[in-house]
C-alpha cells in the first residue's frame, strides 16, 4: 500500500493524511418523443466521465517551500490528461486536474502546512 498518491508519476502531495474519493460515472442519455408514439425513445449514449475528490494536508519545512509545492500542483491545471496512482496502488488513467483549493490558512510553527482539496475529472476513453 502506498503512503501517498502519485500524479504524473510524482509525489506532489507529500506523505500527509490523504483521501481520494472517486464519484460515480456520468452517463449520457438522449430521450426523444415522436409523433404517433406514446412515451419517449430512450437512447443510452454510454459512460462519459467521473469526478474524483482528493483531500489532504500539505506540509513543508518553510512557507517558501510550501508555496513551491502549491505552485507545482497548480501547474498541472492545464487541461492535459495524466495517470494517477491511488493509495492502494491502483492505476487510474486519463485524469485531468481541474481545481486546487486551500481549504484553510497556512499554518506555521516548526513547519508550514495547509489543508487542501483537489477535484479531478477522469475521462472514459
Amino acid at each position: 500500500m502506498n503512503k501517498t498518491i502519485l500524479f504524473d508519476n510524482q509525489k506532489l502531495f507529500g506523505e500527509g493524511g490523504l483521501t481520494l474519493i472517486p464519484l460515480s460515472w456520468r452517463r449520457e442519455i438522449l430521450e426523444r418523443g415522436f409523433a404517433g408514439l406514446d412515451g419517449v425513445v430512450h437512447i443510452d449514449l454510454g459512460r462519459r466521465e467521473r469526478k474524483l475528490k482528493q483531500r489532504g494536508y500539505l506540509s513543508s519545512g518553510s512557507v517558501g517551500t510550501l508555496q513551491l509545492m502549491i505552485d507545482k500542483i497548480n501547474n498541472y491545471i492545464n487541461g492535459q490528461l495524466y495517470d494517477l496512482v491511488d493509495l492502494y496502488g491502483n492505476l487510474i488513467r486519463n485524469v485531468r486536474m481541474d481545481l486546487f483549493t486551500m481549504t484553510g490558512p497556512i499554518k506555521t510553527g516548526n513547519h508550514a502546512g495547509c489543508e487542501y482539496e483537489i477535484i479531478y475529472t477522469q475521462l472514459s476513453l
